[in-house]
């Protein structure tokens, strides 16, 4: 036997080892890494139904309070439906996956992946199996013991692509509602005149004006629905220039008179000699502050309507400000989505069509700005928005968010 030689082997054997053990490790702390940073829960538990990992996400997401290590899964779950899948995985000789919906605390919804794993304790090597052999948990001595399955968890929240496949089945729904009304309108008056009502003028005239009505409202909420589509989808073209909003406000109140005349309204502007200008879209700005004051004297049956402009903290802030019927409380968190009405009744009689404020918050949006509403029902509304005083960023003159 050449000792040289055995010397060399043994070196040699155990630098490859020891390579492979270093391999291992740095995988091991990427899969680690990878785990942590991962937007998905990940949780692993034993045969027992105790957590072996739980990685950041799914603490956090499932409000895990100190290490997640040791604690019950009923503890942390509270789904009896998750619950009794993975009992059943447990108890089963099968190893297929599962996979569950679920709904989570605070109307969260997740896709559940269950997969079942079979381990053994962790030692650094095993001897080579056997045809036919399993692996399974390796004891001191090296005998082989029983195989234990654990379950992980994959829960993938889903909570958002709800939220946005609710919005297209009701923004489906509403157009389609919002549609029909005036179809039906349209069409029951057209049949009633060729039935033989074209030989009364007077009937005539009347329902031809009713059939105008209609039509110009299914007109307006098509052009509303062709406007939010370019905003939402960032292709409405905007041209940003130095505004003087005192000038804009002012022209726009003038042209609201008549109308507030006929209802007993006072229109009162309330803004100062030193108002600095903004960057701004003049037909959208404008866009958005006549979809204000016609919505404050709508809703106002006798009072004021009041338009004010102040500086707040290198923002220009425009309120629009109403002693209307006012907004009930649990409405004023909606109240600037598409086709939510307080009042749906009133909205359709006043010609509404339930996308104006939805459009003045994406063109608000639009400017880097801000918009919000304060309302206390009974006793009026205060729409407001904020601009910045810098000058904005207009990539291709296009609206971005």
């Amino acid at each position: 036997m050449n000792p040289v030689g055995s010397f060399h082997n043994e070196v040699f054997s155990e630098g490859i080892s020891s390579t492979k053990e270093a391999s291992n490790g740095v995988k091991a702390g990427l899969l680690e890494a990878v785990v942590k940073e991962m937007q998905i829960g990940v949780l692993v538990m034993d045969a027992g139904k105790k957590l072996l990992y739980a990685n950041p996400f799914f603490e956090k997401t499932f409000s895990v309070e100190g290490k997640s290590e040791g604690k019950n899964l009923s503890d942390v779950i509270k789904d009896k439906a998750v619950i009794e899948v993975i009992d059943r995985m447990l108890i089963s000789k099968e190893e297929w996956p599962q996979e569950i919906a679920v709904e989570g605390k605070g109307g969260k919804f997740f896709e559940v992946r269950l997969v079942p794993f079979i381990i053994s304790e962790s030692i650094p090597r095993h001897p080579p199996l056997k045809k036919g052999e399993k692996r399974g948990i390796l004891v001191k001595g090296g005998r082989r013991g029983d195989l234990q399955k654990v379950i992980i968890g994959f829960f993938h929240d889903v909570t958002e692509g709800k939220r946005v496949e609710a919005i297209k089945r009701d923004f489906v729904a509403n157009v389609s509602h919002e549609l029909r009304t005036p179809l039906s309108s349209i069409k029951g008056y057209a049949e009633t005149l060729l039935d033989g009502a074209l030989d009364d003028k007077k009937t005539l005239k009347n329902f031809l004006t009713i059939i105008d009505r209609h039509t110009n409202r299914m007109t307006a909420l098509i052009e509303d629905l062709l406007t939010l589509s370019m905003l939402e989808s960032h292709q409405m073209p905007m041209s940003f220039e130095s505004l003087d909003i005192k000038g804009l406000i002012n022209s726009i109140i003038q042209g609201f008179e008549k109308q507030a005349k006929d209802k007993d309204i006072e229109i009162i502007m309330d803004i100062g000699k030193e108002i600095p200008k903004v960057m701004a879209d003049k037909d959208r700005l404008e866009q958005v502050v006549v979809n204000l004051v016609d919505n404050a004297i709508k809703y106002t049956n006798k009072g004021t309507v009041t338009v004010s402009s102040r500086e707040v903290n290198d923002m220009l802030q425009i309120d629009v400000e109403d002693t209307g019927i006012g907004i009930p409380e649990k409405d004023i968190p909606r109240i600037f989505e598409r086709f939510y009405r307080v009042d749906k009744g009133r909205s359709r009689e006043l010609g509404g069509t339930g996308l104006g404020l939805a459009i003045v918050k994406h063109i608000i949006q639009g400017h880097n700005g801000k918009i919000w509403v304060k309302s206390e029902l009974g006793k009026g509304s205060v729409f407001s928005f904020a601009l910045p005083l810098k000058k904005i960023s207009n990539k291709a003159n296009m609206l971005s968010n």
